[in-house]
């Protein structure tokens, strides 16, 4: 008997959706934490909420012993948002892993890489409530009991990042309470977004993207990917003039799938009247894919990428 032959609904670099809305994931097995002997990077796994499963990979640059006693000595916070089309990865995937070890050693950052929960068994908005919850948790200083955070980071040096479904997930974050964090920076890598105004896809594609997009996040079904969460330029989206940080950096690569969605990004930004402390940031590697600087982290476009990142995230 001949094996059946699923259709594929959606693809990227991290994994397969199939039109019976079943999964297969396309990277390896996952890393355990620990002391990095390539950076000196010390990093572990913290459960943020038991009843959910919701948890962190922490990372710091620094021996956890030793002693911060003052905000003077105390680290800037990155919260890192992992991508892969909110059906994949975790900050226990191998590229991950290794790509925030070397961040975190090149900038001097703590940083917290949230493992949100994945659809299609968690749709959205669940990753969105969990990566709101661990933000909060992040920043909670003296309301959580992480002695890596409590002894050694200054929450008010507060950094958003992520890339592509994580990238999506740090603007909408960024578009909530404008109140409740003092967010310096946030950077947008190879963001997943479906833009107004960005290059055209072909018919064909469109309908792929909207039924992906409904299967992720059924809720959405009505407005499709005019659904601001995807698509911050639609009609009616909220402004992003209301982007609550004080600076952005936006990264594209010329060969990725979702092309002039970052351009289209930072445009909009700039045209929203966006005021930050500086203006918006943009940055394009040539002849390169989606994620590239992950998949080949020791490039010599990865390694520029990285040195435009860590400028942007220590930049006083």
């Amino acid at each position: 008997m001949a094996s059946e032959t699923k259709t594929i609904l959606y693809q990227d670099v991290f994994g397969i959706i199939y039109t019976d809305y079943s999964i297969k994931r396309l990277t390896g097995e996952d890393v355990d934490p620990g002391l990095d002997p390539a950076t000196g990077v010390s990093s572990k796994d913290v459960v943020i909420n038991p009843s959910t499963g919701l948890y962190a990979r922490l990372y710091l640059p620094i021996n956890p012993s030793s002693s911060s006693s003052s905000n003077e000595q105390k680290l800037p916070l990155l919260v890192y948002y992992h991508g892969g089309g909110f059906f994949a990865e975790s900050p226990k995937s191998p590229h991950y892993h290794y790509y925030l070890n070397l961040l975190s050693s090149e900038a001097q950052m703590a940083i917290v890489s949230v493992g949100y929960r994945l659809a299609p068994v968690y749709r959205l908005p669940i990753a969105y409530e969990d990566s709101w919850e661990a933000l909060q948790w992040a920043v909670g200083g003296g309301n959580n009991s992480e002695p890596w955070l409590l002894d050694h980071v200054d929450p008010s040096r507060l950094f958003l990042a992520g890339d592509s479904s994580g990238a999506n997930i740090c603007h909408n974050l960024a578009m909530r309470d404008p109140k409740l964090f003092n967010i310096e920076g946030v950077v947008i890598v190879h963001p997943h977004f479906f833009l107004t105004g960005a290059r055209p896809f072909e018919p064909w594609q469109l309908q792929l993207f909207e039924k992906y997009w409904v299967c992720i996040y059924p809720a959405s079904a009505s407005k499709g990917l005019e659904d601001p969460s995807i698509n911050p330029l639609a009609t009616g989206a909220p402004s992003l003039k209301g982007l609550a940080c004080n600076r952005v950096l936006v990264c594209q690569a010329e060969n990725d799938f979702l092309h002039d969605q970052g351009k289209t990004y930072y445009d909009g930004l700039i045209q929203s009247g966006w005021v930050g402390t500086s203006p918006p940031e943009f940055f394009e590697t040539l002849g390169e894919g989606h994620v590239f600087h992950l998949t080949n982290l020791d490039s010599e476009k990865a390694k520029e990428m990285m040195k435009i990142v860590v400028a942007f995230l220590n930049y006083k």
